[in-house]
């Protein structure tokens, strides 16, 4: 009877001490992963950041291309005009010439009429002329101000990709080694636990699927933890998880052995 009670203590104290393994080995993946995502979010904003840089110079490079093509275009349209106002100064002059050799009022009223119309088309050109080179001093303060601010955010685009190139250099070798830690911790943690362990930890807002307990509450979404249940976290009987958010709940003794091989 002594034996078989025996027997039922030790195989109590193996239970025990195996969920407390499984805690432990639990608690340690989670900071490991945890660690690799502080990694990736700080280095994830910067490449958002250094995206968005790029985007806008590529807009402003193309805002800049199509008000140059807008001067070209206004200039020749400048150009045109005068040569046309040119063109019709030298008609009017003609039919002016033309006037003085009539030989009925009929012809006279006619030259007079196409003068008329040509002094028109001048004046039509010198208003186009006008309103085109007004046009390009707009486009011309619009240009200068743009490329005013491609220079800045080139600048900008520049301190954001050497930000971003010194943060890889810097965490890509500790990324690939929590990688492999977090790896090693996953294989001494069953394949059902593991699962769960992941499940939890995809739903989680941070990523946070094993917390411990604080002030007698949840570390991951603060509710109450009811004393019993806190009994049995303490225990190490079985894993318990939070019955609000379905975190794994830990006590500060496993956090304790945790620590002391870290």
């Amino acid at each position: 009877m002594a034996d078989n009670q025996e027997i039922k203590i030790n195989e109590e104290e193996q239970i025990e001490i195996t969920v407390e393994r499984k805690l432990v080995a639990l608690y340690t993946l989670q900071q490991i992963d945890s660690k690799i995502d502080r990694i990736r979010i700080v280095r994830g904003e910067l490449p958002e950041a250094v995206q968005d840089l790029e985007d806008e110079v590529a807009g402003l490079e193309t805002r800049i291309s199509h008000y140059n093509e807008d001067l070209k275009k206004l200039n020749t349209d400048v150009t045109n005009y005068k040569i046309k106002i040119k063109e019709t100064q030298a008609l009017i002059k003609k039919y002016e010439e033309q006037q003085n050799q009539v030989r009925n009022s009929r012809e006279y009223d006619s030259l007079t009429k196409e003068t008329e119309y040509q002094s028109l088309e001048i004046q039509l050109c010198e208003k186009r002329i006008k309103d085109a080179t007004i046009k390009i001093d707009d486009i011309k303060t619009n240009l200068e101000a743009t490329e005013q601010k491609l220079a800045e955010r080139k600048n900008d685009l520049q301190v954001k990709q050497s930000e971003l190139q010194s943060i890889v250099e810097e965490t890509e070798k500790e990324e690939q080694d929590l990688v492999e830690k977090s790896k090693e911790s996953e294989a001494l943690i069953e394949d059902r636990l593991l699962a769960a362990y992941k499940r939890i930890r995809k739903g989680a807002r941070n990523g946070l699927a094993v917390v411990k307990i604080e002030r007698d509450a949840c570390g991951g979404c603060f509710n109450k933890i009811p004393p019993q249940h806190q009994l049995d976290i303490r225990i190490h009987k079985k894993i318990i998880v939070c019955e609000y958010c379905g975190r794994i709940l830990v006590d500060q003794d496993i956090i304790d052995q945790y620590n002391s091989k870290n």
